[in-house]
């Protein structure tokens, strides 16, 4: 059995790494002529918003007035500095540890920047885990195309059947996992009852082992 993952929102606690992102930003470049709760709740909800980056930062200048200047110099501190803040989620690391030592090949499937997605996968210290990491910057196809799973599905010499993605958007990951043949495990804390394309729902990462295990025996 082969293991894919998505990244952000499902082992990168994304919200909680631009938090952390979002106050040092504030402290390197803005003042308190700017309110920093308002900042960094903006700041966390433009970038929880598919779009590009570049738009998010013109977006805030608008918002708080901040010159154009400091605009581009946060944009640039973002891109390299964001992965310093990235969080994994409790328990990612040991279920991670737990699959590499049961021999389980992985790989990561995110959108997303080539480079900004791979930093954060090396902040994150998960880089020694995935055998093949797949991202649409590099392909410049994004999920739910099937395109950007089968890559990885060769890459890492599997068949969909034989094969587990455990992500947490239901229309990029989980339903084309699913219409491809792939086992589906959706990381939510939703208490609504999972679509038929959902195999198992994760709503802690302390209950990956006995899901995968009941993927694995049956």
């Amino acid at each position: 059995m082969y293991a894919l993952f998505d990244l952000d929102d499902t082992v990168h606690d994304k919200k909680q790494s631009l938090y952390a992102c979002a106050r040092s930003i504030y402290s390197k470049f803005l003042d308190d002529r700017i309110n920093a709760d308002e900042f960094v709740k903006a700041f966390v909800s433009e970038n929880c918003i598919i779009q590009p980056k570049v738009d998010v930062f013109k977006t805030l200048g608008v918002k708080f007035g901040i010159d154009s200047e400091i605009e581009s110099k946060m944009l640039m501190y973002f891109d390299e500095s964001f992965q310093n803040y990235s969080k994994r989620f409790y328990g990612v690391l040991e279920c991670m540890e737990y699959l590499k030592n049961e021999g389980v090949k992985m790989a990561c499937v995110t959108n997303g920047r080539n480079f900004f997605q791979r930093n954060k996968i090396t902040a994150l210290g998960l880089d020694t885990f995935f055998d093949v990491i797949v991202t649409s910057g590099e392909l410049d196809v994004k999920k739910p195309d099937p395109f950007i799973f089968n890559v990885a599905l060769e890459k890492l010499g599997a068949k969909a059947e034989e094969s587990v993605f455990v992500g947490d958007n239901l229309k990029a990951d989980m339903e084309p996992a699913k219409n491809l043949g792939m086992n589906t495990i959706w990381v939510s804390a939703d208490t609504k009852s999972k679509p038929e394309f959902v195999d198992f729902k994760l709503s802690s990462f302390s209950e990956f082992v006995g899901i995968w295990q009941a993927i694995t025996s049956s």
